[in-house]
């Protein structure tokens, strides 16, 4: 893939990112929510200019389908692309914007060490850390409202500068470069196009943050006046959500209580509902109980409570 094309792909992806949200509230939901997965593991092909091999026009490439392969295997494994796609680029800002001067390369270079990989690899593990396993911060919302949003804001940066450099910024190469140093060859750090470039990817990242929580809203606001209008003054999902999640345990009386599966045949079953969840519109639910129904009808309705259920979740 050469370079035209991977900063072209780069655009669509970001661009696709960014506004992905507002294809949720048609009917091409289902489309459009596996096709955000998609993007993001295609995101991967970011790192392209990292590798030394395979050959240049095949980088991109196979990177861009090892990303599809894990992203659409679980949602864990997309939250972890998008993490670690987002560290290398804001380890690439850091580094362009001085660190590459800093760094003691030949010091590193005589232990077989490189500045510039440790600043990657170390934040790399961060992101991932931070973003995949620390509870309260990984989760669907971190995901979706702000590393989507982000990771999209940034290929579309890097994209956009690498189709016209003469606007200033740094392209996925020279983001990624241990050289040359976009600082020394500016001569000042004000004068940089790392600056442009990450002041670029903020503003972005920025207001496809702030589209994402006003659509988000707008898409809960729904759900809850619907809920009320069905006749329960409950946050959308209620009791019968809230008792499939983890910890939750079965209540006198049975009722409307489904109690998150903990044995394998109930595990099968737990397999059955996220299929159903889905599945298409009008498709046969009869194999389900009452209960069962009742939750893929509040999971289909509340992509928030459809996430909390289903997390490790994400976007698929």
């Amino acid at each position: 893939m050469g370079g035209p094309i991977h900063s072209a792909v780069l655009i669509a992806l970001g661009f696709w990112l960014l506004v992905y949200r507002l294809l949720l509230r048609t009917a091409c939901r289902p489309v459009a929510e596996r096709m955000t997965t998609v993007a993001c593991g295609v995101a991967l092909a970011l790192l392209a200019p990292l590798l030394p091999w395979p050959p240049q026009g095949f980088r991109a490439l196979s990177l861009g389908l090892i990303g599809v392969l894990l992203s659409c295997y679980h949602p864990a494994c997309t939250a972890l692309i998008v993490s670690a796609s987002l560290a290398m680029g804001f380890g690439g800002f850091l580094w362009q914007l001085g660190l590459c001067t800093a760094s003691p390369e030949a010091d590193l270079g005589e232990v077989g060490l490189s500045g510039h990989s440790l600043l990657l690899s170390f934040l790399t593990f961060l992101f991932i850390a931070l973003f995949v396993f620390v509870p309260g911060v990984a989760g669907p919302a971190t995901l979706i409202l702000v590393l989507v949003p982000t990771l999209g804001a940034l290929l579309l940066t890097v994209g956009i500068f690498g189709l016209w450099p003469s606007a200033g910024g740094l392209a996925a190469d020279s983001l990624l470069a241990i050289s040359p140093c976009a600082a020394d060859l500016a001569g000042g750090l004000l004068a940089s196009p790392a600056v442009m470039g990450l002041a670029a990817w903020l503003l972005i990242a920025a207001a496809g943050i702030g589209l994402q929580l006003f659509l988000a809203r707008l898409a809960r606001l729904k759900a809850e006046s619907e809920e009320v209008r069905g006749g329960s003054a409950t946050a959308p999902g209620g009791d019968l959500v809230a008792s499939l999640l983890p910890g939750s345990q079965a209540q006198e009386g049975g009722g409307a209580n489904l109690p998150r599966p903990t044995d394998s045949d109930a595990q099968s079953r737990f397999g059955l509902i996220t299929k159903a969840i889905f599945a298409d519109e009008g498709a046969d639910l009869s194999h389900l109980t009452e209960n069962e129904q009742k939750l893929v009808a509040v999971c289909r309705k509340d992509e928030f409570e459809r996430d909390r259920i289903l997390w490790g979740g994400g976007l698929i």
